[in-house]
């Protein structure tokens, strides 16, 4: 039995296993260094020659991303974690982050699941993430935004009825969009967001609201009061020093008792220049595969797309019309929802960005520049 990623759910898969007196040969994991609480961890292109026949529990809410490379290598027996993981018995002695409760660690694992058993069930139109972006103002100028904040002569907030309506015509062709992931930009310079995240809690097709703040903007109390819901869970990116009010926001989040996780910027890669790179189909599907962000559909202006780079990319008119990398939701079929979020093998966009792989080089984050970057526009049909 081989437990495919050594993450923290990958611990408390182990010590699940321990408990029932399942033996682990290992972990397989292409980012993590072992050993793990003794337990070797190898790489993906190791496992045939090592273990010609095996077993997996798979520890991902990425499920595909696994079982894919596990069925090109000839393995058919694969498992959820889910069959020796129950989320209400994690203790914090199953896992060894520091920065993680065990709360938070019973949440990432019911999250997983819950991805397993939609992807069990094909038939099912449901979407892991959405991010929706709320605003292109930010209260830091970062050169390396993987959302290409940097590049925003005239940054907008977006309009409350639009989002609004944008929201319910994407939710009526799907039969669950699990989260909803509000960023910006920093999405509480938009002084409306608690009204969108009020909108997104009372859906019942929405399940966890999740807002990714930099720490620099504490809600006024009335945004508090809208944001007090179960499904609503704060990440909080620590900048150190630029993000100058993290320690009141805090204090305020404790007070109101909404669930969050701080932690500080780290695993930036160079993935935010915007230029044509003239690959080939292999190579942007190559891209693709190994992307990170390639599960987080994006609406943005009546649109929904694949990413959030490729939304901001649209949005600032840095790349040509490609008009098979977006859908306009309010004359979109389910069909056609269907087809794009999980027909595509890369998206033309793609040849614009340098890729977002788990594996790339980190690059020092936040480093902070004085004005707009300067990059290469694009004549539109539409912008916005």
């Amino acid at each position: 039995m081989i437990i495919f990623g050594a993450a923290t759910l990958g611990e408390v898969t182990l010590a699940a296993c321990w408990r029932r007196g399942i033996p682990v040969e290992c972990f397989v994991d292409d980012r993590v260094t072992g050993p793990i609480n003794g337990v070797e961890v190898i790489r993906t292109q190791d496992l045939k020659a090592r273990y010609p026949q095996a077993s997996f529990y798979l520890t991902s809410p990425n499920i595909e991303d696994m079982i894919k490379p596990l069925e090109g290598m000839g393995y058919k027996d694969w498992h959820s974690f889910g069959e020796v993981v129950n989320p209400h018995d994690i203790t914090k002695d199953d896992f060894s982050d520091a920065e993680y409760t065990v709360e938070h660690v019973k949440y990432l694992a019911r999250t997983a699941l819950h991805h397993h058993d939609n992807y069990l069930h094909p038939e099912r139109l449901t979407v892991q993430s959405v991010d929706l972006i709320v605003t292109e103002k930010c209260t830091m100028k970062c050169a390396d935004c993987s959302n290409l904040m940097q590049y925003y002569e005239a940054p907008e907030n977006a309009d409350l009825n639009e989002t609004l309506k944008m929201i319910g015509d994407f939710l009526a062709l799907m039969d669950e969009a699990y989260e909803f992931r509000v960023i910006g930009g920093e999405p509480f310079v938009n002084k409306e967001v608690h009204l969108i995240v009020e909108r997104l809690t009372a859906e019942e097709k929405v399940k966890r609201v999740s807002i990714f703040t930099n720490g620099t903007i504490v809600p006024r109390e009335h945004q508090f009061a809208a944001l007090t819901h179960e499904k609503v869970r704060f990440f909080i990116t620590d900048y150190d020093e630029l993000s100058r009010n993290l320690t009141p926001l805090l204090a305020e989040l404790d007070r109101w008792g909404i669930a969050y996780v701080s932690e500080k910027a780290n695993g930036w890669t160079e993935c935010a220049s915007l230029e044509k790179h003239n690959r080939t189909v292999a190579e942007n599907e190559a891209l693709w595969t190994a992307c990170c962000a390639k599960n987080l559909a994006t609406l943005a202006d009546g649109r929904l797309y694949r990413c959030p780079f490729a939304a901001n990319a649209f949005k600032l008119g840095a790349v040509p019309d490609y008009t098979g990398d977006y859908l306009t939701v309010d004359t979109a079929s389910r069909e056609d929802v269907g087809t794009f979020l999980r027909g595509k093998t890369y998206i033309e966009t793609c040849d614009h960005c340098n890729g977002r792989s788990y594996g790339d080089q980190v690059i020092t984050p936040a480093v902070q520049v004085k004005k707009p970057l300067p990059y290469k526009k694009y004549v539109l049909k539409q912008v916005h």
